[in-house]
């Protein structure tokens, strides 16, 4: 059996004659946390997108759990998505959000019921499930946000700069979070961020990426004390200072 989650192979995209990323080639692991880390325009993001479902690839294969996914629809691929908007419903409660796809799946309401106290207790948002997202901090509405990726009971977790919003104090506070929920749910977890403390931080393994290219894809100990060539090595060694 294929311990690899996630698969990416020879994967292309273009937008017209810009190409984005050229022949990717990816294995995330089973129970996995990797990070995407790169500048803006990197590509992190777009090879994110196309795990998703959210952007049709022009060249190439993903599979995840060794099932060829390249053209399935996003809500049939297995994933939960956490953006960096939140991309939260301001008319539903906390409660109303995280349960709403799962009310569109049409699940039964004791197992919606279920898996929204789950999730709600492992994020500690149980007092929240009644307020409107108007009324949440910006950490409380992206724990909600992760909420809703959680309770879809799903083997892989995509995260899209989910902190980026936050100050600095609640930035290292979901960092903390994050790194927890991963260790309990052990789930395989792919991360894209632009900031390397939070990299070396969360990740298992770290790609760092410029222009469409993964250009080291290591251990963060690996990565931090022996970058593979000079862009690497400038890109982390900016965390040091």
């Amino acid at each position: 059996m294929n311990s690899n989650s996630v698969s990416v192979r020879d994967l292309s995209l273009s937008f017209g004659a810009v190409t984005v990323l050229e022949t990717l080639n990816l294995d995330v692991k089973d129970g996995e946390f990797l990070v995407l880390l790169g500048s803006s325009g990197c590509g992190k993001s777009t090879l994110l997108n196309c795990i998703a479902g959210l952007l049709d690839v022009s060249d190439g294969q993903i599979f995840i759990k060794d099932k060829n996914v390249t053209w399935e629809e996003p809500k049939d691929r297995g994933i939960g998505m956490v953006f960096q908007s939140y991309a939260l419903y301001p008319q539903m409660t906390v409660e109303g959000n995280l349960s709403f796809g799962l009310k569109v799946a049409k699940l039964p309401q004791t197992e919606i019921d279920k898996r929204v106290a789950r999730a709600s207790e492992i994020l500690q948002i149980q007092p929240l499930l009644k307020r409107k997202p108007s009324e949440l901090s910006g950490g409380q509405r992206q724990r909600v946000a992760i909420g809703r990726a959680l309770v879809r009971d799903v083997d892989v977790f995509l995260f899209d700069e989910p902190l980026s919003n936050l100050d600095a104090k609640l930035r290292s506070e979901l960092r903390v979070e994050i790194k927890r929920l991963h260790q309990s749910l052990k789930n395989t977890m792919i991360y894209v961020t632009h900031d390397q403390i939070e990299a070396l931080t969360l990740a298992d393994r770290i790609a760092v990426m410029k222009s469409g290219v993964i250009q080291q894809l290591a251990d963060p100990m690996t990565i931090y004390n022996m970058p593979e060539n000079l862009f690497v090595a400038g890109f982390i060694g900016s965390a040091r200072r």
